[in-house]
């Protein structure tokens, strides 16, 4: 059904210029019903200057009104006064065109009222109708935008109780652990910690829509402290720059990255395997990179499509948690696969 309507005419962008043509067509047949059965517009030249004017109000408003005041400030107040604004502007000038331009004659008070009525009311129509339209379109999209997101929320907090634990993940964290509490007991305690920290971040801390970044980023570190502890031919790298302070993010963001690296960056023994993860805040912007070495290899199918498919996941939640507020790098080298993510946290 919403993709029935999506692709409607009134909401298809393939059909915005023939709307545009409608509407105006519609504009001039209105116009010329009320000039038939009233005073009319006193010439093709005054007419033609009412149209302009009437165009150039229409627009205006379309484009910097609405834009300002409805969809970037949510001020209703503004948006009403501007209007107002607009229609008084529109009638001042066709006012001064009318009487002191082409001076339309008027015997008395009542002919010039009559006069300026039908410009005035032609005006006033269109203009209300175009920002009709508009705001109707507009309500539609946020309406449209907060169902979507709802839909993902569900789907992506059924995601995480399916996935919260890497299976594989948690299998080795294990099974190092079991030799561990043979070999280094006071490691494998901290191994257990660690692990604990993560569980709990995950089963606990992540229930509101946004998290602290600082906590995140602590999760993130975690998970990296306890790949470390069980594998000793990668050289891992976590740094982190910058102030965290009161920054707020949507959890589990970054983790696909770092899954990622960690899946595809180690290579056969004895290569040159690294892992290097960098965290950078710049005013409100978060800057996560990921390099990591990379299979000379041949990496089976299904790795490489469920690979892509986190990357693919990863981008549809960007785009419907930071629309046009993210950028999103890939450089997939011979040797090494390098990504990275920058989001305006504001």
């Amino acid at each position: 059904m919403a993709n029935l309507i999506e692709n409607a005419f009134v909401f298809n962008p393939k059909f915005r210029i023939l709307r545009h043509s409608i509407f105006w067509i519609l504009y001039l047949l209105y116009s010329v019903i009320i000039a038939e059965f009233g005073y009319g517009f006193n010439g093709i030249y005054n007419y033609a200057f009412v149209v302009i004017i009437d165009i150039l109000s229409v627009y205006y408003l379309l484009n910097v009104v609405i834009p300002a005041y409805i969809i970037k400030k949510q001020n209703p107040k503004m948006f009403f006064i501007s209007l107002l604004g607009i229609v008084a502007v529109n009638f001042t000038l066709n006012f001064i065109n009318l009487n002191y331009i082409f001076k339309v004659p008027a015997d008395n008070i009542s002919d010039l009222v009559q006069h300026q009525f039908y410009n005035l009311q032609l005006s006033i129509v269109f203009i209300i109708a175009g920002a009709g339209i508009k705001l109707f379109k507009y309500a539609y999209e946020s309406v449209s935008k907060i169902n979507e997101l709802e839909k993902d929320k569900i789907s992506t907090e059924l995601d995480f109780l399916k996935t919260q634990v890497n299976p594989h993940f948690l299998f080795n964290i294990l099974n190092t652990l079991y030799i561990q509490t043979r070999l280094d007991p006071k490691n494998s305690a901290e191994m257990i910690l660690k692990l604990s920290d993560l569980l709990r971040y995950q089963l606990y801390e992540c229930s509101d829509d946004k998290v602290l970044l600082k906590s995140e980023i602590e999760y993130l570190q975690n998970y990296v402290d306890l790949q470390k502890m069980r594998i000793t031919n990668v050289d891992i790298k976590f740094e982190q720059n910058g102030n965290f302070s009161g920054l707020m993010i949507h959890p589990f963001i970054f983790i696909p990255l770092i899954e990622n690296a960690f899946k595809h960056g180690i290579k056969n023994k004895g290569d040159k395997n690294f892992i290097h993860i960098f965290v950078n805040i710049v005013e409100k912007y978060v800057i996560f990179a990921v390099k990591n070495s990379k299979y000379e290899t041949i990496v089976k199918q299904s790795e490489m499509k469920n690979s892509g498919l986190g990357l693919i996941n990863l981008k549809r939640r960007l785009d419907l948690l930071y629309k046009n507020k993210y950028e999103l790098n890939i450089d997939n080298g011979d040797n090494y696969f390098n990504v990275e993510l920058k989001i305006n946290l504001e």
